[in-house]
């Protein structure tokens, strides 16, 4: 049995024509590996006296209550990031994360939303690599208990039907939510998705991570993350895999439909828009 942690985020794109980015990611562990992944997390809180109750994540809070900015240890908080990321990879955590340019299409609110969940539990299913099952785990979606409810019922579609690429067998449960603050492998996935889509947008401290990133995100078949790992939308930002992950072919089916990138097509073939 597999199980992945996801989480979302939204950010500001600061590329050239970038609008509000919608993203969705998950890290994906075999279950021998669970444990192995939060004692690691424990040692690496006990090596820089960090306490418990500090959530490790992306998006830290603001000002004075920024545990980091409490330290005033220049670094610290890019090392703990780094050394987070590289525990992942070497407990056999698989990533994968859609990032969505709500400035790029029509498809906007819950339809978005939708969409990007959809090409997430594809992606989820896709890094099971069709030998393994998995049970998905969600950070606590905001609002209450009913906003909650409503939104699980929403993802019922998925976890009964499947969609028109994967079928629903994979996924043996409806998915789960719990919050972040008891489990190290939700605060994992903001981080992860936290960082993929700031890299993407252009942040760079997100771009700053992205070696470490590398190891972690899930490949296809011929070894490249682009629409694996990492899925942009629209298609007219498929460069981003030549800027963000240093890729230089697009694979839209894996062995077929490929083309090299930066593409003439696509939005930042001249420059990174940046």
């Amino acid at each position: 049995m597999h199980f992945a942690f996801a989480d979302d985020t939204k950010q500001r794109g600061l590329r050239d024509g970038m609008g509000q980015l919608l993203a969705l990611g998950a890290v994906v562990f075999p279950e021998d590996q669970l444990r192995p992944f939060s004692q690691g997390m424990s040692d690496l809180r006990s090596a820089h006296s960090i306490p418990a109750d500090v959530e490790l994540k992306w998006s830290m809070p603001a000002g004075a209550a920024n545990y980091f900015r409490q330290r005033d240890e220049p670094g610290l908080q890019d090392e703990v990031r780094r050394r987070t990321l590289e525990l992942a990879a070497e407990h056999g955590g698989k990533a994968v994360v859609v990032v969505f340019d709500l400035g790029r299409t029509t498809v906007q609110g819950r339809q978005a939303e939708a969409q990007v969940l959809k090409y997430l539990y594809e992606r989820i299913v896709g890094a099971l690599e069709r030998t393994h099952m998995g049970v998905v785990v969600f950070d606590k979606p905001g609002g209450d208990h009913r906003a909650e409810d409503t939104w699980i019922a929403e993802t019922l579609t998925l976890t009964n039907y499947g969609t028109e690429y994967v079928d629903p067998d994979a996924i043996v449960l409806p998915i789960l939510t719990a919050p972040s603050h008891h489990h190290e492998h939700l605060q994992l996935a903001d981080l992860v998705v936290g960082a993929v889509t700031a890299a993407c947008a252009g942040n760079r401290y997100g771009m700053q991570l992205v070696p470490s990133l590398l190891p972690l995100l899930h490949r296809n078949a011929l070894n490249t993350i682009g629409g694996a790992g990492l899925k942009v939308f629209p298609d007219t930002l498929t460069n981003l895999y030549f800027h963000v992950l240093g890729e230089d072919t697009f694979w839209k089916v894996a062995g077929r439909n490929g083309y090299t990138l930066p593409s003439e097509r696509a939005a930042y073939y001249a420059n990174d828009g940046l």
